[in-house]
């Protein structure tokens, strides 16, 4: 569900009238914000209101998409078949669904709900912009651009279900031989939660914790199982101004994102280790139920332009490469 965050932007933030509207602060939707255009050059509009949201769910909004300003308005069609100039976040959250409908058109059923939420927060454009105005950023307005792989690119989903208290392995698929040169991963995990409404502080009842594996034979002692785990999602990027910073805090967010930067000679079978942890009422807990969950995995290699080609030489009886079922229109664009 896309959800507005409404139009109070433009008001008090002192005393809190300018932030999100319930339900755009709820933990398992999609709160839209309203950018004030659709190009190069995008902002938060004025009206759109702000975050942070509650604790979970602090990110908020979750993504901003176009919904007009004065200088460019949202035109729809009026009741005498002219169309007439509107702005709001009203019209921007239908135009995000517009946009993960189209994603669900070209590639059928094969990705859930869930994952094509994923997809629209790992693939929209950043800005220096606070993330109490923009959230995870701007969703693109090219439906080809959320679901293709630029050169030296590859965009790997993992999606299904947890058991509390189990473990998972999600593999970044890399070229067997070394790349070259420094190599980006970024990560965006989203899990749908049950929910404790009459508990503020311990609202979601599942969580999913992720340990970064970016080399599987570092381990700092001969009897160590598993490889040494690095930092990735860090919850000091989520938690900024008066907000509490708590070491587990962002194991409870429904919803992660972020970026790192390593070099490619320190990459061997990376991965993800993801834990299931469940709760009620803050304590422990035996009647949790399974959950979703989407992982979008992106590895960039810009000195290794065939990256995509040689992951799936590696990976091809185990990955499903996502054919469109319906024919996508490639532009291409001159210049003389």
């Amino acid at each position: 569900m896309a959800i507005a965050v409404g139009n109070g932007g433009e008001l008090d933030r002192t005393l809190g009238n300018a932030r999100i509207q319930s339900p755009a602060d709820c933990v398992n939707g999609i709160a839209v914000g309203s950018a004030d255009r659709d190009g190069a050059g995008w902002k938060r509009a004025e009206h759109s209101s702000i975050g942070p949201g509650r604790s979970p769910g602090v990110v908020k909004p979750d993504v901003l998409c176009f919904g007009g300003c004065p200088k460019t308005p949202f035109y729809v069609v009026g009741p005498n078949g002219h169309a007439e100039p509107r702005l709001g976040t009203s019209f921007a959250s239908p135009y995000a669904l517009h946009a993960a409908i189209g994603v669900r058109a070209y590639l059928g059923p094969v990705l859930s709900p869930l994952a094509v939420k994923a997809l629209l927060i790992h693939r929209s454009h950043r800005s220096d912009a606070s993330r109490d105005e923009i959230g995870w950023g701007k969703i693109p307005n090219d439906i080809a651009e959320l679901i293709t792989s630029a050169d030296g690119t590859a965009h790997i989903v993992s999606q299904g279900e947890m058991t509390p208290g189990s473990f998972q392995r999600a593999p970044i698929p890399v070229p067997e031989e070394q790349l070259k040169g420094k190599v980006e991963i970024s990560a965006t995990l989203c899990f749908a939660s049950e929910t404790d409404p009459q508990d503020t502080l311990h609202y979601t009842r599942s969580g999913l914790e992720l340990r970064f594996r970016p080399n599987d034979q570092k381990r700092k002692t001969a009897n160590q199982r598993d490889a040494n785990t690095r930092p990735f999602f860090n919850a000091k990027s989520l938690y900024v101004g008066e907000q509490e910073l708590r070491s587990d805090a962002h194991k409870w967010e429904t919803c992660l994102h972020a970026q790192c930067r390593y070099l490619g000679k320190s990459l061997r079978n990376p991965a993800f280790d993801i834990h299931y942890n469940a709760r009620e009422a803050g304590g422990r807990t035996r009647s949790a139920q399974n959950i979703p969950y989407a992982l979008i995995v992106t590895v960039r290699a810009a000195r290794v332009k065939d990256l995509y080609d040689r992951i799936y030489r590696r990976y091809g009886t185990i990955l499903e490469i996502l054919n469109p079922v319906i024919q996508i229109q490639i532009r291409e664009q001159r210049r003389s």
